[in-house]
Formats: structure tokens, sequence, C-alpha cells
């Protein structure tokens, strides 16, 4: 039977989204051409995660957000490479994204993985999780959705989990994520080889 969300490489649109092109309001089901859940990982690197989501799950609409250039055209290529009608792409700060143009109660899952820590105190501004951010995720979850976190970096989770659950149930998760005991990114299933310890949390509306 043809997978419904694969498309021949030459027939194959574009994954990518731009965001000043995007319809407003933003439907996600005319973006895809379907109703169907929506995952959206913030900071998709290349695609590791992201992309192995889309092919596990079919039935699934998926987003990645990731500013690097560097990182997102080897994401994009290997989207394209594999035709996955549902997953699309956005080069851009998520944070804005989701500010500005999510819709209210859009999301089912949103997945943010080993963040950049911004280690040196004059940066911290710069780090994802920030009240800002926390009151988008809880406005664009849907009330049975969910945001994962994970990071190796305990100085930053010191200061991002009072932001967390300012605006957010957060429950932390007991050892490795059940559908992924190697590890969901490449940050990850490096840093479990190495035996560093990681931090992982679920946190609802």
């Amino acid at each position: 039977m043809p997978d419904a969300t694969r498309t021949n490489a030459a027939d194959a649109p574009d994954p990518q989204l731009v965001p000043g092109r995007l319809p407003l309001p933003l439907d996600w089901s005319e973006i895809f051409g379907r109703r169907a859940p929506l995952a959206v990982e913030i900071g998709s690197g290349g695609g590791r995660f992201i992309i192995g989501e889309a092919e596990r799950k079919p039935d699934w609409n998926f987003v990645g957000i990731e500013p690097s250039g560097e990182y997102f055209y080897v994401m994009k290529e290997r989207v394209a490479k594999r035709s996955l009608a549902n997953l699309k792409l956005v080069r851009t700060d998520a944070v804005d994204l989701i500010a500005s143009v999510f819709p209210d109660a859009c999301v089912d899952h949103y997945h943010l993985y080993f963040p950049d820590p911004w280690p040196k105190k004059r940066h911290r501004k710069r780090r994802v999780i920030r009240p800002e951010f926390v009151a988008h995720v809880r406005r664009t979850l849907k009330p049975d959705g969910a945001l994962y976190y994970a990071t190796d970096h305990f100085d930053a989770l010191e200061d991002a989990l009072p932001v967390l659950r300012e605006g957010l149930r957060v429950e932390e998760q007991s050892g490795p994520w059940p559908d992924a005991p190697e590890g969901r990114t490449n940050f990850e299933i490096k840093y479990i080889r190495q035996g560093r310890p990681i931090y992982r949390f679920v946190c609802r509306p």
C-alpha cells in the first residue's frame, strides 16, 4: 500500500516555509492539506529526530524550526531526498515564529532538546526558555498537549525550571525516553555514550 506521506522526489513540494509568506491567520490544515495532530521541534539541527518521527508517524504533521543556515540546509536536503509530505521546515527564531503566527491551541507536541545553554551571564537573555516563550507555548498547546524538554546543562536547567513552572505543569521523566532508550537526538545519543547526566521533562498546560 503506498505511503501517503511520501511523494515522488520530482513532484515533492518544497518543504521550506518562509515566515513572511505564511498565510494569516495561519491554518496548519491548509499548509499540510489535511487535518492531523501537529508536532513542532524547536531547534531541529540536522533533523535526526523530526525526520525519524515523520517517517514513523505518517498520520501526524510535523514542523521543524532551525535558525542556523548550516544545519537547516542539511536537514532540508535530507527531507527532500525522502519526499516527506508530512514535514515542513522553517529557518527562523522559534520564539518569534510561535509568538507571531501560531494560533491558539494548534500544537499537540512541542519538542525542545538540548537548546544552547548560553552559559555566560551576559548571554543568558538569548536562552529559549524565558517567560514569553512559556506563555506562548501554553497558549498554542492543545489542552492535552505537551512540551518535551531535555538538557545536559544543570545550570541552565536551574534557571529554566522556575520559568517553566510559572506556566506549565512540569513532570520529570525518569530515565531515557521509552520510545528511544538510546536517545532521540544526536546530542542525546552522544551524551548517553559519554555517561553524562541528562535531565528530561514533560510539561503540560
